[in-house]
Formats: C-alpha cells, sequence, structure tokens
C-alpha cells in the first residue's frame, strides 16, 4: 500500500518505486571470489590457497585424514560443505589411489552445487547433491568416511547435534568421520575470536572439545585423535 501511494506521488516527477527480488544464493562470498579468480585467470581453488592467505588443505589432509582412511577396502566417502572443491580436489586424488568405490559431495547451496556439478564434470567418481542444511539423503550405514571442513564453525549446537545424529547414522559401524571447529582455547583461537568480534564478523561459532565429545559421543562415536591448527581443532572420531 505504500508503494503505491509513494508511486501515485513520484508518477508526476517520472519516476516510480520497484521491487528488486535479491537471488540467494547461500554461497557466502564464492560468487564475488570466483570473478576475482576470473579476473586474474585463475583457478578459483587456486586463488583461494595462495590470494587470500586461508590455511592450505592438503597439509592438514595429510596429517588429519588420510592416515585414518588409507586403509580402508573401496570405501564410499561423503563430503558435507565442500564450499568451490578446495579440499575435494586433493580428496579426489587420494580417493583413487585407495579404489575409493565413490565420492559424494553433499551441499544445502544451490549455487555451490550447480559450481561443483560442473567443476569435477570429468570425474566419474564423484557426484553432487544438495541437502536441507541439517540432515543427509541418504540411507542408513551407505558410508564409511565423512570429511567436513568449514562447516562446524558456523552452525549453532543444535545444528551440530543434529549433523552428529546424521553422521551416525549414515556411517557403518566402524566409519570414520573428520570435521573443524573453531576454538578460542588457543592464544590464536582466542586472537582471531577478538579480531573478527570487533569486525563485526558474528557468525562463527566457538566451541571447547568437551561439548563436541559429548555431542558426539552422545550419539556413538569414539575419539581417536584431536589435532589443533591455530583456531581450529580437527577431532578424528571412529563409529563404534
Amino acid at each position: 500500500m505504500l508503494r503505491n501511494l509513494l508511486n501515485s506521488i513520484l508518477k508526476f516527477s517520472g519516476y516510480r518505486l520497484e521491487k528488486i527480488r535479491v537471488k540467494k544464493t547461500n554461497a557466502e562470498g564464492y560468487p564475488q571470489y570466483l570473478e576475482e579468480a576470473s579476473a586474474l585467470n585463475l583457478d578459483v581453488n587456486d586463488y583461494l590457497d595462495n590470494n587470500k592467505g586461508w590455511i592450505k588443505p592438503l597439509p592438514v589432509l595429510e596429517d588429519t585424514f588420510f592416515p585414518f582412511i588409507k586403509n580402508l577396502n573401496s570405501p564410499s566417502i561423503l563430503e558435507l560443505g565442500p564450499g568451490t572443491g578446495r579440499w575435494s580436489r586433493y580428496i579426489a586424488d587420494f580417493a583413487k589411489k585407495i579404489n575409493c568405490r565413490e565420492y559424494i559431495l553433499v551441499d544445502h547451496s544451490p549455487w555451490f552445487v550447480n559450481f561443483l556439478s560442473e567443476y569435477f564434470k570429468d570425474n566419474d567418481l564423484m557426484k553432487v547433491k544438495q541437502n536441507d542444511g541439517v540432515s543427509l539423503p541418504f540411507f542408513n550405514s551407505s558410508f564409511d568416511v565423512i570429511f567436513s571442513q568449514g562447516v562446524l564453525p558456523e552452525l549453532k549446537p543444535p545444528v551440530i547435534y543434529l549433523y552428529a545424529k546424521e553422521f551416525s547414522r549414515v556411517l557403518k559401524t566402524g566409519g570414520i568421520c573428520v570435521f573443524d571447529y573453531f576454538t578460542y582455547d588457543s592464544p590464536e583461537g582466542w586472537d582471531y575470536f577478538i579480531k573478527e568480534s570487533e569486525k563485526g564478523n558474528l557468525f562463527y561459532t566457538y566451541y571447547t572439545d568437551e561439548l563436541i565429545d559429548k555431542i558426539f559421543f552422545q550419539e556413538g562415536f569414539e575419539l581417536i585423535q584431536r589435532f589443533t591448527y591455530s583456531k581450529s581443532k580437527f577431532p578424528v572420531y571412529r563409529k563404534i
């Protein structure tokens, strides 16, 4: 009603108010990163690795992930929240070495689903699925391995709990899950917490090891090992 009233006033000056629909991508800053990388004629993941100062995936994967899945027999791997596949491309290379049966990428963002489907279109091992942001669209005991990076730091405890239940449901007994979360119990974590809060980046959540363990122990996991990288913790859990 207000828009109609304003338009009746503005029509004599030749102006008109129009409703603009903004398409929600749920892709954070990644569309912009893709534009920036394209302007430099770079692969977007090379750009994120080398131009944004983000943690390098391969050394972390070689510590926290690959050693725990290398002896699995033709495993099925699920990755939650792969973004543009910055970590996925290294996992995909390793998956071939261990004769992986399938490697499924899952994200709730249509933008990421479309991007990843094109980015990995030549890799027959990899498939991309969309989920609803709290559950996994797969049958019970479908996977041997779950990996996720950059997802839990943006989730609140109830959503982490729901995903822990889903991880337990879709993993086979003895299956491995590895993910990261932010903590402020290290000097680097505390410094990051203060700086990001002052900058207005209020979407991160910081957890204690005890809380994450309590959630995953509740859902039938045991902790194998926990790694610390600056502000991030990478626990390795096994489904009992």
